[in-house]
């Protein structure tokens, strides 16, 4: 796959950002793995979908594990979101092949810039107390299961068919719905987000034959030097900074996904 060695370093310099990325604010490797892959190393869409869940799987586990140890992590939605999305996730990889996804990227980075910007503008708390004020999620917080569930199953399915690892929507879920601090969302999201990545990953990879190793063997290594950073940065600063710090990487990520789209020529067919 590889002609160079520049080539390789730049997917490995690729792979390290997006650890970066998600260790700090969650989310998916999508907008940075699926260009490298389409674009640079010349691969299928659905190969670059496969390596990309590849490598949300590792930066789901790594940077998980460090939010755990630092107590950033409630298990119990974990496995609540995460049964149902593995399962789903699974079924969605095979909705993959020859599937429009155009639509559905756009959608995505629409919501990314809108709540990117409304991140940079009050941060976390005040957001989240409009949110509360504006909206009565009673309901979903008395029926934490049955909100899981379903959230898990639609992430999954989601995650499996678009390639993107969808912990950035699983942390909004979290924060806005149920009420849990910014850190220990970021944390569980990430930790189910290997989960979801694992599953979207076997069906790539040994049913579809969409995952390119070497690829994702050099992305997955520099994601996991990434992700350790990012989340240990992440811990670090108070959660009105990292809500701004996300506020602002998350407005970039919509813009990212959006020229992606522009440049494929996926927007406008």
């Amino acid at each position: 796959m590889f002609d160079d060695q520049v080539t390789a370093f730049i997917t490995f310099l690729i792979g390290c950002g997006s650890g970066v990325y998600i260790g700090i604010a969650s989310g998916t490797a999508e907008p940075f793995i699926i260009p490298l892959m389409t674009i640079l190393l010349s691969s299928t869409i659905y190969q670059a979908i496969g390596t990309s869940l590849f490598v949300d799987c590792v930066i789901g586990l790594v940077a998980g594990l460090i939010f755990f140890k630092k107590g950033h992590v409630n298990l119990k939605p974990v496995l609540l979101l995460g049964v149902s999305g593995v399962l789903l996730a699974f079924i969605g990889s095979f909705f993959s092949q020859g599937a429009k996804e155009s639509d559905l990227k756009f959608l995505i980075a629409i919501v990314l810039i809108m709540f990117g910007l409304v991140l940079l503008r009050g941060g976390v708390k005040r957001n989240v107390n409009y949110v509360n004020d504006k909206v009565n999620l009673t309901w979903f917080k008395n029926h934490k299961q049955v909100t899981f569930i379903v959230c898990g199953s639609l992430i999954g399915f989601a995650s499996g068919f678009t390639g993107m690892g969808s912990s950035g929507i699983i942390t909004i879920i979290l924060i806005f719905v149920m009420g849990y601090d910014l850190h220990t969302s970021i944390g569980t999201s990430l930790m189910m987000m290997s989960f979801i990545g694992f599953s979207g990953t076997i069906a790539h990879g040994a049913f579809l034959n969409h995952i390119v190793l070497e690829s994702a063997l050099i992305a997955g290594i520099g994601a996991a030097f990434g992700a350790i950073s990012g989340s240990f940065f992440a811990n670090k600063i108070n959660e009105d900074l990292l809500g701004r710090v996300i506020g602002g990487i998350i407005t970039i990520l919509g813009f990212v996904v959006l020229i992606e789209l522009v440049v494929s020529g996926q927007l406008f067919t």
